[in-house]
């Protein structure tokens, strides 16, 4: 994706309109009182699987330290010292650590707002954009791979509305002319939000997705305060997803936190860059009279239900996808509508307790299956100083698919123990929903020792999976598959070799860089 010629345009004539970058929309706020999460964390409490767009993991552009004779320069210094120095100068939020707060006035001319603010709201270093070829592509990849922006439309029959939702949300960021945010093009999302059916644009700002959060409480909180509110305005959100991130993780950060408006009097959300399914049960969710803990456990498993089908079908990436789209939805429910599932039956936490299992366990399948025609039963590693960057992807996707199967396996049989049970990866302990070992079967726990053993057979751990694929066959009872993957461990056992190292040398192929 070539950024640069996406933002030029747009990059010349904010600079022009306001005396200083495009990228400066910017200011610091507080995330929802309960929702206390980063930028990307809904993809953390999704999986370990890294993602396509890793700009902010910058290679060297060397495979060997420069000579002592060689100067050294910005572009020789490890690329962890880089993305540190870049983290400083183009975050959206470190950026603004101990500056002053901005203040703003305002003006109407033709029936819009324009802001002006008493500094730069956003105060990021975009001269590293200009300086040459690398820097520039370094920097910009960083930024936007870093940074969602979201582009925000209000139309309202009074400007004063719209001027109090932009300064009570705290999203005024865009102190350039409207006409010129109109021609930004490179952000995340398309948000626009109409009161009362009005046909007048009173505004268009820019804002970075880590505030979303600030903007959905201010809805939640107005439609609390009048009954009215919610159903007198109309929601247009369209992803726009020009950084080719993943679509759960689009999902997470852009679209999940929506879910906690509901009477929407209208919502329309454009499905193109999102999962199957997706949109359609979010705008059912807004539109609702009230949150329905029954219905929203519908809506998830279905994204486990199409991730099982698209993993029978060979698409790996869909059921990877959808996973991560059920785990990110259960996380955010619990952050933001504990109190509600805390006091559904039993039955209900039994069910989501076994949704949570299951989209673990195909999690780890998926990642497995992902990789089996090219990797060995013993290790698909292979011990070179400097790993192809396909070594490094299955090392990443079978670390992730034994984290996954670990889950699962906690859940089935009720471990307390955090390292393993995937609530505690995203949760507070008290928001953690109980669990009971009863609501598991043997069969079911079975499978879980099987997917984990396969995966640390196919690590090179084999003795760990000896151990997993004997209680595997076990508890499955006559299982020909079991009983074959318990025989192959166990011949493969190599007993000069310590356990652990291949757990430890995928790690270390994951994290090195490529050739």
């Amino acid at each position: 994706m070539n950024y640069i010629s996406a933002a030029d345009s747009s990059t010349t004539q904010i600079h022009r309109d306001s005396r200083w970058s495009s990228h400066q929309f910017l200011a610091s706020s507080n995330m929802l009182a309960m929702v206390s999460i980063g930028k990307h964390d809904s993809m953390d409490a999704a999986t370990d699987v890294p993602l396509k767009l890793e700009a902010t993991h910058l290679q060297s552009t060397s495979s060997a330290p420069p000579s002592r004779k060689q100067p050294v320069g910005f572009t020789t210094l490890p690329a962890p010292v880089r993305n540190k120095i870049h983290s400083h100068l183009l975050d959206t939020e470190l950026v603004n650590a101990g500056q002053p707060n901005v203040s703003y006035t305002h003006t109407i001319k033709k029936s819009t707002l324009h802001f002006n603010a008493s500094r730069p709201p956003f105060p990021v270093a975009s001269a590293l954009f200009f300086v040459n070829k690398q820097i520039s592509k370094e920097a910009r990849d960083f930024f936007y791979s870093k940074n969602l922006f979201i582009k925000f439309e209000i139309y309202s029959p009074d400007a004063r509305h719209a001027k109090t939702m932009l300064e009570d949300s705290g999203v005024l960021f865009s102190v350039a002319s409207p006409e010129a945010v109109e021609k930004c093009t490179t952000h995340a999302m398309d948000l626009t939000i109409v009161e009362k059916g009005s046909a007048v644009k009173r505004t268009s700002v820019i804002f970075p997705a880590q505030y979303l959060p600030r903007l959905v409480n201010f809805m939640e909180q107005a439609s609390k305060a009048s009954g009215a509110w919610a159903a007198g305005h109309a929601l247009f959100l369209s992803v726009v997803n020009m950084f080719g991130l993943e679509k759960a993780r689009v999902q997470g950060d852009l679209l999940e936190l929506f879910r906690s408006l509901t009477d929407i009097g209208k919502v329309e959300v454009d499905g193109k860059e999102l999962l199957e399914g997706y949109a359609y049960a979010l705008q059912r969710s807004m539109m609702a009279a009230t949150f329905e803990a029954d219905v929203w456990l519908k809506a998830v498993t279905e994204m486990t239900d199409r991730a099982e089908a698209a993993h029978d079908k060979s698409d790996y990436e869909t059921a990877t996808q959808q996973c991560q789209a059920a785990t990110i939805s259960i996380t955010y429910a619990y952050l933001t509508r504990a109190e509600t599932l805390h006091s559904q039956p039993e039955s209900f936490v039994k069910s989501l307790q076994h949704l949570r299992w299951r989209t673990e366990l195909t999690l780890a399948t998926t990642l497995h299956a992902k990789h089996s025609p090219t990797i060995a039963s013993s290790s698909p590693l292979i011990s070179a100083s400097t790993p192809t960057a396909a070594q490094k992807q299955i090392a990443a996707d079978l670390l992730a698919a034994e984290t996954a199967a670990s889950h699962a396996l906690s859940l089935s049989t009720d471990s307390p123990s955090p390292a393993s049970n995937p609530w505690f990866r995203s949760l507070p302990p008290e928001l953690i929903p109980p669990n009971k070992p009863d609501w598991f079967t043997d069969a079911e726990r079975g499978r879980s020792w099987y997917v984990l053993g396969l995966t640390h057979m196919a690590l090179g751990e084999c003795l760990f999976a000896a151990g997993d694929l004997e209680r595997a066959a076990g508890l499955l009872r006559d299982n020909e598959d079991a009983d074959k993957a318990f025989a192959q461990a166990r011949n493969e056992i190599n007993w000069e070799v310590r356990p652990g190292v291949g757990l430890r040398k995928a790690a270390w192929v994951a994290r090195r860089e490529t050739e």
